[in-house]
């Protein structure tokens, strides 16, 4: 599935939020199925780190959080569950990711799959944030994934900058 060429400068002046999100979807053009699973994983993992950040309070200990070998939110799963129960993102969009990311494991795990694998076109039919079928033209999981996590990605690219007003800090309480 090719996604047409956007001219940056333009879409940028307008929508500066969107500096990481374009770069990503040229790169979605060049990638194998399984290397656009990757790359938009990649990147939603990165975003749901950048939201909880953005939420959290500025402390250097927040990144211990997130990176080494036992950081409790290392992975996209712990990420996506905190998000959520913190009310950072929906039920929908909390859904959209777990099975995104189960996708995700399908392709780092098995040489042999694709979006031809019943289990994966099961989870591509499953997923919210794709453009519906068309009576005529149904989607391919590959098409039903790509339309989905771009969909996603772009609902949460600017969440870290409307969460970070409501940033914790360290409360005042009594003894």
């Amino acid at each position: 599935m090719a996604w047409a060429k956007i001219d940056h400068n333009d879409l940028l002046e307008e929508y500066p939020n969107l500096k990481d999100y374009l770069p990503y979807l040229d790169e979605l053009n060049n990638e194998s199925p399984r290397g656009k699973v990757l790359i938009s994983t990649g990147y939603l993992e990165q975003v749901l780190k950048e939201i909880l950040c953005a939420y959290l309070i500025e402390d250097k200990v927040v990144e211990d959080l997130f990176e080494g070998g036992n950081a409790p939110l290392g992975t996209s799963s712990a990420r996506a569950k905190l998000a959520y129960t913190l009310g950072l993102i929906s039920a929908e969009e909390f859904h959209d990711i777990d099975l995104i990311r189960k996708i995700r494991n399908d392709f780092a795990h098995d040489m042999k799959a694709s979006f031809k694998v019943q289990v994966i076109k099961n989870r591509c039919k499953l997923l919210k944030h794709k453009v519906p079928d068309h009576p005529d033209r149904p989607s391919s999981g590959e098409g039903q994934f790509a339309t989905a996590a771009t969909g996603l990605l772009l609902n949460l690219v600017n969440r870290a900058a409307y969460v970070s007003e409501k940033r914790r800090s360290y409360g005042k309480w009594k003894r």
